[in-house]
């Protein structure tokens, strides 16, 4: 009885909600961050555990844009562009200076099996043309080919949006098994609730690998309370949070801070950048942790079936996982 009147309540909430004057309307659909900017780097982030998990997140990488080095056979290299460089970045934009490569980012979810966003890797084709890279971290210049894997071919993969879902991940298997690096626990049932405590892991902008928290999953954004019928029937498949992600954060695990599970992967979200005319450069979006401009999306991970029938054929059937819903 109790759920069933919280349910109503909050119906009732989003009705209201949906007449509200559209003040902020134009927050809506941005990729910005979210009050103070949390992103670290990893070997900076203090909790090591965290630091841990980023061991098991990869950056998606363009074969042609690695190279057999001269000097070292073991090492690719690559071209050396700054994040100023390629985005046009005005002075003082944080980690400006640090080289870009990664175009996703992506997690394991067992020795040879990574999952991304389905926007990432749409084909086999993709497939084919890309590698996955593990340890790119601030200060690499060269990259060892123990930490570069092929996609040997796509599992699952669903890219789709209609009236009543979304979809966007994609479970790759990888050439070769890989070692030293622990798959990333994730959640089996159940939701994070609103203001669950979140991190995400992985390469905004292409950057060296970024942890970032600060973040909460949110109840609604104003475009989601506008359209409520729509958001109610989609948001059994993604929630929205105010994670301080860019474009290369596709694919991210986004993680219970408390449990260390990933809650899913983050999918969707806009411009990154606002155009400051002044000094023709680009400047980071900045708003508040007000919940009706957080726009960033992650797709459930409970929503992507081959995760299911891999956990139910697993030996680890009898393991407790904490649910937040308990």
């Amino acid at each position: 009885m109790k759920k069933t009147k919280a349910t109503i309540s909050s119906l009732l909430l989003i009705g209201q909600l949906a007449f509200m004057p559209q003040a902020v309307g134009g927050d809506v659909g941005t990729k910005i961050i979210y009050g103070e900017d949390n992103r670290y780097d990893t070997a900076q982030y203090p909790d090591r555990e965290f630091r841990e998990y980023a061991k098991s997140v990869a950056g998606m990488v363009s074969n042609h844009k690695l190279t057999p080095s001269f000097n070292d056979p073991e090492k690719f290299t690559f071209f050396l562009r700054t994040a100023e460089q390629a985005q046009d970045l005005c002075m003082g934009e944080r980690f400006s200076e640090q080289y870009v490569l990664p175009s996703c980012s992506g997690f394991l979810v067992a020795p040879d099996i990574l999952v991304t966003a389905g926007h990432c890797m749409t084909s086999e084709f993709e497939c084919k043309t890309n590698s996955w890279v593990f340890d790119y971290t601030d200060g690499t210049t060269e990259i060892d080919k123990n930490n570069v894997y092929k996609c040997e071919k796509i599992i699952d993969q669903k890219l789709n949006e209609k009236f009543t879902k979304i979809q966007d991940y994609a479970v790759i298997k990888l050439d070769r098994a890989v070692e030293g690096r622990t798959p990333l626990k994730f959640r089996k049932k159940g939701k994070a609730r609103t203001g669950t405590k979140l991190a995400v892991i992985g390469h905004p902008l292409g950057l060296p690998q970024k942890i970032a928290d600060g973040a909460k999953v949110k109840f609604a954004n104003l475009g989601e309370l506008i359209r409520p019928i729509r958001s109610i029937l989609r948001k059994r498949y993604y929630f929205t949070a105010n994670l301080d992600t860019y474009a290369g954060n596709s694919g991210s695990p986004v993680f219970n801070k408390k449990t260390g599970e990933v809650e899913g992967i983050l999918v969707q979200g806009a411009e990154d950048f606002d155009r400051n005319v002044d000094n023709f450069c680009n400047e980071s979006k900045r708003r508040s942790n007000s919940g009706l401009v957080s726009q960033e999306k992650v797709y459930r991970i409970t929503k992507i079936p081959f995760l299911k029938d891999m956990e139910e054929n697993s030996d680890d059937k009898g393991k407790k996982i904490p649910d937040d819903d308990e």
